[in-house]
């Protein structure tokens, strides 16, 4: 308890920004979702035909997993924010178009009739007796929407939006417990408070005649106002920020949600801004197409890719060939069909690989691959999600080597090693400079009949980068075969065991190599 306090307050700064950031998200996903959704539960009273058209819609977007359309929305509004909040209020919508159309409707017709025989028009209803009467029961839903949305707000840090989210995603891809609560335990606190302030606000909204403490009131109101002026300042203070830098010239580097692509983004992120003028912005985004789609619109400027996964996943080919091959080919395509450019390789290779524990291998003579396709019917694999569907992924390799297992389990990369090293699994399919392989003395099998391709790592961005901002593919160039397989092993062990952040790793790394000052 007392480690993952110090970290906490370590790493307080981290959790102040995403904190503001996630606060930002779920606040303006809700308040445009009350703005649109309460007027639309008022209206669809008068029909009981389009209210059920409108909560079956609204209730669709419900049944689709929040990560799925986070993922359908990129190519149409492409990354960070604003996406993230169209998402949020569609997620939003249904609880508070729902609560709204109930508690006005259910409440009492004679209390209606009386409030007209008293003269009021159908206005004067709605804003004196029906909204006053419905206002718990409409605040109920903008609860349960607020809550949940907090929650469901996780999910954005994966298309670049930021928030707690990222801290927690960051956590789990290097095993990091702390990282891990450290933000999730900020996001818990933020939907309790929220729940209990937006209880305050129902209780002041709400009659005193309906109230069972009516002298409560008063003080619910003070509460409130120290909320509001709370508030005030910190969406003053975010507005000070997000304008401060505004008019700066910026570069946006991109990078995967998962440790190696962290230090690679960190690290073409401080060779920009040591040699050159440029403010960078660095983008944590999901893995996949995520990030190729956010380079081709134009959402970030650079970011790492390896040659293996542009030449199988993004441009389909099947056929082997050798790393400059490979090289070539991505270098025409891309300048051809996609408006997009590579660099040469940073001169290490990250492929992927089986890994096994010693003593599994040694007891069965599995050394290769092959060899492993006589147990694997016995055996558990275990892998990231973007290996499971692509085709230098599981489905090429079982049908390169006919082989099939007793199960395969889709996990984050984070949570692979560890579940292979606690014996939960018989095979992972690793990263090879993953520095965790060294750590726990894994065995990786040898592709013996080459079926990955080359994994080389290049800086790609968009076509004609260099012509405009040819200072920064300066800076970048100086990264061209600047690490070893065993370099990048080991940065990836620093940052996995987390004694210092990876900022601090990274610049040590590059100051000892002599690439910055």
């Amino acid at each position: 308890m007392n480690s993952f306090i110090k970290y906490f307050i370590e790493k307080l700064p981290e959790v102040h920004v995403a904190l503001m950031q996630h606060i930002e998200i779920t606040g303006l996903a809700v308040a445009i979702a009350i703005i649109i959704g309460v007027p639309i539960g008022i209206f669809i009273i008068r029909s009981e035909r389009l209210s059920k058209v409108v909560l079956t819609i609204a209730g669709i977007f419900q049944t689709i997993p929040s990560l799925a359309l986070f993922g359908l929305i990129i190519p149409i509004m492409g990354i960070g924010i604003k996406p993230a909040v169209f998402v949020l209020f569609l997620y939003s919508l249904l609880p508070i178009i729902t609560n709204t159309y109930i508690g006005i409707k259910g409440v009492d017709k004679s209390t209606i009739q009386a409030a007209i025989g008293m003269g009021m028009t159908n206005f004067q209803v709605l804003t004196k007796v029906k909204l006053p009467i419905a206002v718990a029961v409409i605040m109920g839903g903008i609860r349960i929407s607020t809550v949940a949305t907090i929650g469901t707000a996780t999910i954005a840090a994966l298309i670049g939006a930021g928030g707690l989210g990222e801290l927690i995603f960051r956590g789990i891809s290097t095993s990091n417990n702390n990282l891990v609560l450290t933000g999730a335990i900020p996001t818990a606190i933020l939907a309790f408070v929220a729940n209990y302030f937006l209880g305050v606000l129902e209780k002041v909204l709400t009659p005193s005649g309906m109230l069972t403490n009516p002298k409560e009131k008063k003080k619910n109101i003070k509460i409130l106002k120290i909320v509001l002026a709370i508030l005030v300042l910190g969406i003053g203070f975010r507005i000070y920020e997000n304008n401060k830098n505004r008019g700066i010239p910026t570069i946006v580097v991109g990078h995967k949600n998962y440790n190696e692509q962290r230090i690679l983004g960190v690290m073409m992120s401080q060779v920009i801004e040591a040699k050159t003028n440029y403010k960078v912005k660095t983008v944590e985004l999901g893995t996949g197409t995520v990030i190729f789609e956010a380079i081709k619109s134009g959402d970030i400027d650079v970011y790492p890719e390896y040659t293996g996964v542009a030449y199988a996943a993004y441009l389909g080919k099947k056929e082997k060939a050798d790393a400059k091959t490979v090289f070539d080919i991505i270098k025409s395509e891309y300048l051809a069909d996609h408006n997009l450019d590579i660099r040469e390789p940073m001169g290490f290779e990250n492929t992927y690989a089986f890994a096994m524990k010693p003593e599994v291998a040694q007891k069965y003579g599995i050394k290769t691959i092959s060899d492993l396709k006589r147990y694997a019917n016995n055996m558990v694999l275990s892998g990231p999600h973007e290996f499971m569907e692509r085709e230098d992924g599981l489905l090429g390799i079982q049908k390169a080597y006919n082989i099939r297992f007793k199960s395969i389990l889709s996990m984050d990369q984070g949570l692979v090693i560890n579940s292979l090293v606690s014996d939960k699994i018989e095979v992972a399919l690793v990263y090879s400079t993953d520095g965790l392989i060294a750590k726990h003395k894994l065995l990786l099998l040898e592709d013996d009949l080459k079926f990955f391709p080359p994994y080389e790592v290049v800086v790609t961005m968009r076509k004609g980068f260099e012509n405009t901002k040819g200072d920064v593919i300066e800076a970048l160039d100086s990264l061209i075969e600047a690490l070893n397989e065993d370099e990048m092993q080991e940065l990836n062990l620093l940052a996995i065991e987390g004694n210092e952040p990876i900022e601090n790793i990274i610049n040590k790394f590059l100051q000892n190599k002599g690439i910055i000052k």
